[in-house]
């Protein structure tokens, strides 16, 4: 197994490292340490000389990103790599995931809180809609520590279809691992008709999950991403998954994205699974 932090050297993203190191106790999984950089231009270089120096560029982000590990991985000593590579930001995440294939991503998101680094910006943002491999967002609030865990875990369902069968076995995994039970939760915007293909994939849900899908109406002046984050707050769930869907672009542009919303105001943990 293999988990990816991608880092920019902030000390919020040192927070995210050492979460993601103290979570890794439930997982021994190898580490890939991110760090994304911008390529310098200096005027005038050939192909030669310019190649010559961004690979001394390269290098020297790779040192700093050893220090960087060594500062703050603590007690634990897990295979580790580092990389670093120029490229835009979350492109470029996407791009390391497809060629290095993690098992799982993990980055922050800002939460309440208002944290101007990148990471914790658009990046957590776009990779929460668009999930490369899962995808953990922690907020910056939350803080790192050796018990690094989740104890209850709530899974959004909007019942148009059941989890395929490699997202099932990846939270089924992911819940053994933390010791954590999964709720089910389904908010229903006013109006909703419940379909007769509802039932089987109800039952199906509480059989996998061992727990029945729970509805919640959304209120009046509320969001679904905001009933949600009420009933997590209710029933001290510490994370939330979700399955962003592809939409249309008429979609975003009418109804926008939970998900992408979730990013936005959530102060709490945030799972995305990838469609596909």
């Amino acid at each position: 197994m293999r988990i990816l932090i991608p880092v920019d050297f902030s000390e919020a993203s040192a927070r995210m490292l050492r979460f993601a190191f103290a979570l890794n106790s439930r997982f021994t999984a190898d580490l890939q340490v991110l760090h994304l950089f911008d390529i310098p231009i200096t005027a005038g270089d050939d192909g030669e000389v310019y190649l010559r120096n961004y690979e001394a560029y390269r290098k020297s982000f790779e040192d700093e990103l050893w220090d960087f590990v060594r500062r703050n991985r603590g007690q634990y000593h897990y295979d580790t790599q580092v990389f670093a590579s120029s490229g835009g930001h979350y492109q470029g995440i996407v791009s390391f995931a497809g060629m290095h294939r993690p098992d799982l991503v993990i980055v922050g998101h800002k939460g309440a809180g208002k944290v101007a680094r990148w990471m914790f910006g658009s990046v957590s943002r776009y990779l929460l809609t668009h999930p490369p491999a899962p995808v953990l967002s922690v907020p910056s609030s939350r803080p790192e520590t050796a018990e690094a865990g989740f104890r209850k875990i709530l899974l959004a369902t909007d019942l148009s279809g059941p989890l395929p069968p490699a997202q099932t076995g990846f939270l089924l995994d992911f819940a053994r691992r933390m010791d954590a039970k999964v709720g089910l939760l389904h908010a229903r915007l006013g109006g909703e008709v419940a379909l007769p293909e509802e039932a089987p994939l109800r039952a199906s849900l509480a059989a996998t999950f061992g727990s029945p899908v729970e509805d919640r109406d959304v209120l009046a002046g509320e969001d679904i991403a905001r009933t949600l984050l009420a009933h997590m707050k209710e029933h001290g769930y510490d994370l939330l998954v979700t399955m962003p869907h592809r939409h249309t672009w008429i979609d975003r542009l009418l109804i926008g994205s939970e998900t992408r919303q979730l990013a936005d105001i959530a102060d709490v943990a945030i799972l995305a699974l990838p469609e596909r």
